[in-house]
């Protein structure tokens, strides 16, 4: 069964319930009302014992014959038994002989009282009262037939079943018509994915929701949603394709050095070749050059793709650490740091990545001798350099995977560390900005600061 199937049905069992609850109240009520009416028109009936009793009288002629009083008479729908008294109990009726409490009745002792009587096989309401406007102590019986209203009854219960029914199925029309129009999103989302999945086209999208095709409920952010994720995906597929031809061909150039240096190396005289150690010392840095290649690419899928463990820590020892790291590396470095505390939750290992790129980058641009800053404040690494800075038409690019500028290309390097820098940024929700000119750079790195400088947990301060 299809959902608008399942909606439609759904909607009408709950009408159908609830109707057939109403109906059943106003069955019973109705009913009730009906009791009520036949007792009432016995009360009334009786009342009119006197005349009735006078009618009887006159029947009966000048007088020379005996009314008959103990004969039923009808008014209506209803039959009436006069008793005028005295009367006693054993005394025959129409619903058998008359007991304690009839006569009690007759005589005052006892209030009025209705009752079912059964009648040759008929059921019977019988309502007995003291014979009105009699000396003696008489009884009127007024009774009438408990299945009089049954034809009323059996009317009113197929007015309300057909209602009911009727109810059910208007409502079930109805929902089909508007389930149509609400699912109708759904069944072009059911429609794209079955696209997608039989032709791994990522690029296809739901038809955009308009102010009234209900794009602020539930099924329109889901549609939203769902063509946000397809995106999204479409990006990932796009990079990682990208990603792999990029490494493809980056990985070529220094295997393909490195190759040449062992074919040499073979070809020749071997290790008694004089320039044996130099080829030696080549195919360590290609490949120093490749397994640095390598673990970049890993970091970088690492830090693009899952969800980095964060913790708080000092913004301002963690740069330190990489600061002191990058001196004890390359001696010829100066580094003037200027690093105040302030505190950071990010994955530690992934901003020590990144602050290492940036001032690694920095030393290579600087001039020989000429320092590079490097400033911690309020949540912010500034990593400045006095190099030549970047071209206007490079700058769009620098945090792109494998991109180098024409200046750059003599220089070690796969075009990956800018790249790092962006996607921790990103992983830890932070910026990287950079203002350059002809006298140098500045890249700032930022994040959210956790508290005001100067309160730490323990363990934190220096």
């Amino acid at each position: 069964m299809t959902l608008r199937n399942r909606a439609s049905v759904a909607a009408a069992a709950g009408v159908l319930i609830v109707v057939a609850a109403v109906s059943t109240v106003l069955y019973f009520s109705y009913a009730a009302s009906l009791h009520a009416r036949v007792d009432a028109i016995l009360v009334d009936t009786a009342q009119q014992a006197s005349g009735i009793a006078q009618q009887i009288k006159q029947s009966a002629g000048d007088g020379r014959s005996i009314p008959d009083f103990g004969r039923p008479v009808t008014v209506g729908s209803v039959a009436v038994q006069l008793l005028p008294g005295p009367v006693a109990v054993g005394q025959p009726t129409q619903f058998g002989p008359l007991d304690s409490r009839d006569v009690a009745v007759a005589e005052g002792a006892q209030s009025p009282f209705f009752a079912d009587a059964d009648y040759g096989g008929d059921q019977f309401r019988v309502y007995t009262a003291p014979m009105p406007g009699t000396s003696g102590a008489g009884l009127v019986r007024t009774s009438r037939s408990a299945d009089a209203d049954d034809g009323a009854l059996r009317n009113a219960a197929l007015l309300l079943a057909g209602l009911t029914v009727a109810a059910a199925g208007v409502t079930y029309g109805a929902a089909r018509l508007t389930a149509g129009r609400i699912l109708r999103p759904i069944a072009e989302l059911t429609a794209t994915a079955e696209h997608i999945t039989q032709t791994r086209d990522l690029t296809a999208r739901l038809r955009s929701a308009g102010p009234d095709d209900g794009a602020s409920d539930e099924v329109g952010r889901l549609s939203s949603s769902f063509d946000t994720m397809l995106a999204a995906l479409h990006e990932s597929v796009t990079a990682q394709r990208q990603l792999v031809a990029d490494a493809s061909h980056e990985l070529r150039t220094p295997l393909t050095s490195l190759t040449t240096n062992l074919d040499l190396l073979e070809d020749g005289a071997g290790l008694a070749d004089p320039q044996a150690p130099a080829l030696v010392r080549a195919a360590r840095e290609q490949a120093g050059e490749l397994n640095q290649l390598i673990t970049d690419l890993l970091d970088l899928a690492r830090y693009h793709e899952s969800a980095p463990h964060r913790e708080t820590v000092r913004l301002d020892l963690l740069t330190g650490q990489a600061v002191n790291r990058l001196g004890q590396r390359v001696p010829r470095a100066v580094i003037d740091a200027e690093l105040c505390p302030c505190l950071v939750h990010v994955d530690p290992a992934a901003i020590d990545h990144a602050v290492s790129n940036l001032v690694d980058n920095a030393i290579k641009w600087s001039p020989p001798g000429i320092a590079v800053r490097v400033v911690v404040e309020n949540g912010r690494v500034l990593v400045g350099d006095q190099g030549p800075g970047i071209a206007p038409e490079d700058l769009p690019h620098i945090f792109e995977r494998f991109y180098r500028a024409p200046g750059a290309r003599g220089l070690p390097g796969a075009g990956l560390g800018l790249a790092i820098v962006g996607s921790v940024a990103q992983a830890n929700d932070g910026t990287v900005e950079v203002r350059t000119g002809p006298g140098g750079s500045t890249f700032t790195l930022a994040f959210p600061p956790v508290q005001d400088a100067g309160e730490f947990p323990a363990g934190q301060q220096e």
